[in-house]
């Protein structure tokens, strides 16, 4: 890739970031990217070592972008880092350049929104996570775009409304957790997904 493409990308997901930091993150759960320089480096570099979870660039944790490629050439995933861990957006693409995954971090952990899409462009998952923790509410998406489901989470523990649909649009799942204890409708557990009453 020519030095003014890449020069075009870093720029476009810089734009990116600042927007998905800006306003899609919960309130005060923005991720300083100010440190992060502009620099790249291709993830089979043979500088760049992957050491306990943090990648080095010679005897230094790295600080910038880390992009894959698939053999084609095309982008596969490019996603920011400082001091070797994931800090900010990453974001992967399927074989025909459309996305797959935005996710955020902080510190190397999962912190912010995470959206997921299926390769006909219909959405995946959306997702929220503080410090690694499933917080606020997360949905899923069937890859024709019916509803899977939609949960409630505090700290990782299911909280509120738990609500879940067969692929033809039937509630599967319907109940309210409080104080730990489920209230409701609980048909099937969340492990497969199910189209026209049958387990796919």
């Amino acid at each position: 890739m020519e030095i003014r493409e890449l020069s075009l990308i870093k720029n476009a997901f810089f734009i990116v970031c600042v927007f998905t930091f800006g306003c899609s993150q919960p309130k005060d759960q923005k991720v300083d990217l100010s440190q992060i320089p502009n620099d790249t480096i291709v993830l089979n570099n043979a500088k760049l070592k992957l050491q306990n979870g943090v990648y080095y660039q010679g005897s230094k944790p790295y600080s910038g972008f880390i992009k894959e490629e698939y053999a084609t050439g095309t982008l596969k995933s490019i996603g920011s880092y400082f001091q070797g861990k994931q800090h900010g957006l990453t974001k992967t693409f399927f074989p025909n350049a459309k996305l797959e995954t935005e996710r955020n971090y902080k510190d190397g952990i999962g912190y912010g929104r995470h959206f997921g899409y299926w390769q006909n462009g219909n959405k995946k998952f959306d997702f929220i996570y503080i410090n690694d923790k499933r917080e606020g509410i997360q949905k899923q998406w069937y890859e024709s775009g019916s509803q899977y489901y939609e949960l409630s989470f505090t700290n990782d523990q299911e909280n509120g409304m738990q609500k879940a649909w067969r692929e033809n649009g039937k509630p599967f799942i319907n109940y309210e957790v409080k104080d730990g204890v489920r209230y409701g409708l609980q048909k099937s557990a969340l492990c497969y997904t199910l189209k026209n009453e049958k387990m796919k």
